[in-house]
């Protein structure tokens, strides 16, 4: 499983955490915690990319983002 793999993994489990939140916690709690979940989700894929990936899965990466566009 290479690095891009993993950080979609762990992106998607958060952002899964991150909806049951909303659903089950109560009104008060739900969206507060489920947007922390997310974000939270987010930067800690990006930072388990970074620390595992190699050299070339970095520059396809950053190819890929430039491509895409903003």
């Amino acid at each position: 499983m290479n690095a891009q793999t993993t950080r979609f993994l762990v992106q998607l489990a958060f952002a899964f955490a991150a909806l049951f939140a909303v659903v089950l916690v109560p009104a008060s709690y739900g969206p507060s915690l489920g947007f922390f979940l997310l974000v939270f989700g987010l930067w800690l894929g990006r930072r388990i990319f970074r620390r595992i990936a190699s050299l070339d899965e970095v520059k396809a990466d950053l190819r890929q983002r430039v491509d895409e566009g903003p």
